[in-house]
């Protein structure tokens, strides 16, 4: 077989297979917010929908405590009871929201599994530690805040917690918007929403969220931001980050890819990141130690894996010839 026919056969087969996977990446929410509700396992692990659930559920809490705060109650555990249940159904509506908390539970799900099988630090990565003590004050300080930042999203994610501080800010400003849709009709309740709200935002600074500083430490490593395209020396905060930086996809969509459903759009994400066919076995080796790469996939060139992710001019089909 020609190397032409062999770049259109595997460029076929991974279009094919992305294309499937882009359907359930792409309802995600509503899959996430019917099986919730229906308690239907077909399509997310139980593990993965437990997690999307609690974290929504202490979401709903944390703005039930701002509410009765706003409202002067000197008792807000109350309003907790009974306002948490009306609010966490109203932001399992909210299909942005439920499509990060799935990001968040796919991270947290490759953290562990790395620190199972591998014996990895969940907070404190090798790259990490390189950075702390190197001769860049400017690296050294985010890996530090970095750092921090990722031992207390440990223990969030062990108590399965996420504060609403370090939520993207289109998520949490979808976050209050729902608060306004549950209140509304109620004078009262909708003033202490207003003024739980405006306390909410004056204390958010997206700036200062852990993805925020993952994302600004590997803009900071300029050129030397290939090294952590490794998920087992960078770590997965920061390896997510830098293969979304490097392909453009959202980091959202490069965490939910480390599915098992997503084999695809992880393996064109790290061949359009530049990743040689030893670097992609590395990585996948570390994420799906049981998976191998399909047939003639080192055929496929970054530029046709990109190509295929974007959806723009790809690699011929098996059997085309380029015009020209």
């Amino acid at each position: 077989m020609g190397e032409l026919e062999k770049t259109g056969g595997i460029a076929s087969a991974m279009r094919s297979e992305l294309k499937r996977g882009d359907r359930v990446l792409g309802a995600r929410g509503v899959v996430l917010r019917h099986i919730i509700g229906c308690e239907d396992r077909a399509m997310f692990s139980d593990a993965i929908v437990a997690r999307v659930r609690g974290l929504a559920n202490d979401i709903a809490a944390q703005l039930a405590v701002k509410l009765a705060e706003a409202a002067g109650e000197k008792d807000p555990d109350q309003w907790v009871e009974h306002l948490s249940e009306p609010l966490a159904g109203a932001l399992i509506d909210e299909p942005l929201l439920l499509e990060h908390l799935h990001s968040v539970a796919m991270e947290w799900q490759l953290t562990e599994s790395l620190e199972r099988r591998a014996g990895m630090d969940p907070a404190l990565s090798p790259l990490l530690q390189a950075l702390i003590s190197a001769d860049d004050p400017n690296a050294s300080s985010l890996a530090m805040d970095l750092l921090t930042g990722q031992a207390a999203f440990v223990r969030h994610m062990q108590r399965m917690t996420l504060p609403m501080t370090e939520l993207p800010a289109d998520v949490l400003f979808a976050v209050l918007n729902t608060l306004r849709g549950v209140v509304a009709g109620d004078l009262s309740f909708e003033q202490h929403a207003r003024t739980a709200e405006h306390k909410i935002r004056t204390a958010y600074d997206e700036s200062t969220t852990r993805i925020a500083v993952a994302n600004r430490l590997v803009r900071a490593l300029g050129a030397g931001a290939f090294a952590a395209l490794s998920v087992s020396h960078a770590g997965v905060a920061v390896f997510l980050s830098a293969l979304a930086a490097t392909t453009g996809e959202t980091r959202d969509d490069i965490a939910s890819s480390t599915g098992e459903s997503q084999l695809a759009r992880l393996a064109l994400s790290l061949r359009a990141a530049g990743l040689g066919d030893k670097e992609i076995e590395r990585e996948f080796f570390a994420i799906h130690p049981d998976i191998t790469l399909p047939d003639n996939f080192a055929a496929l060139r970054g530029n046709d894996a990109q190509a295929l992710l974007t959806g723009g001019a790809s690699a011929p089909a098996s059997g085309e010839v380029p015009e020209g």
